[in-house]
Formats: structure tokens, C-alpha cells, sequence
């Protein structure tokens, strides 16, 4: 369960409490765009999380550079969810 500070959605894994997400599409375009959207956020930030994906699902990892992650990796994770949203008409 997320905290005030925690991204929602998000969970901490692993020993260095990585925070994991798995975000699902209904079609190859929106996984598509969302990781054109993700990889532009990477560039912006330098942070550069672990994925893997399908046609129709992104699997995020964002590790802490120091151990847990800190507030710049916490802000990454909830752009990160913002951008997986479907864009308003």
C-alpha cells in the first residue's frame, strides 16, 4: 500500500526496495506510445528504469541509485503512471 509520498499503484520489491509496476493497454499503440512518453522522461530525468513489455503490457523497474529510492525516483514513478493514463479528447 502506498504512502503519502509513495506512488499509488506502485510496489517496493527486492532488498533494495526497487518500486515495481506493471502497466496494461488494450492495443500495441497505446504500449507504443506510452513507451515513446516513458523514454522522454528517462531523458529529461537520467533515470533510466529496468522494463520489459509485451504487446500489450510495459513491466517498470526503477531502482534507487543509493539503495531505496529517493524523491527524484519517487516523482519519476508518478510521471511515469501519469503518462500511462489514455490522453483526454
Amino acid at each position: 500500500m502506498a504512502t503519502n509520498d509513495e506512488p499509488e499503484g506502485w510496489q517496493r520489491i527486492g532488498r533494495q526496495r526497487s518500486l515495481f509496476r506493471r502497466f496494461e493497454f488494450v492495443a500495441y499503440a497505446e504500449t507504443r506510445v506510452f513507451l515513446e512518453r516513458l523514454a522522454a522522461l528517462s531523458e529529461r530525468t537520467g533515470i533510466h528504469p529496468d522494463l520489459s513489455f509485451g504487446s500489450k503490457h510495459v513491466n517498470v523497474t526503477v531502482h534507487g541509485a543509493s539503495g531505496e529510492p529517493d524523491e527524484r525516483e519517487l516523482a519519476f514513478a508518478r510521471e511515469a503512471a501519469r503518462l500511462a493514463r489514455p490522453a483526454e479528447p
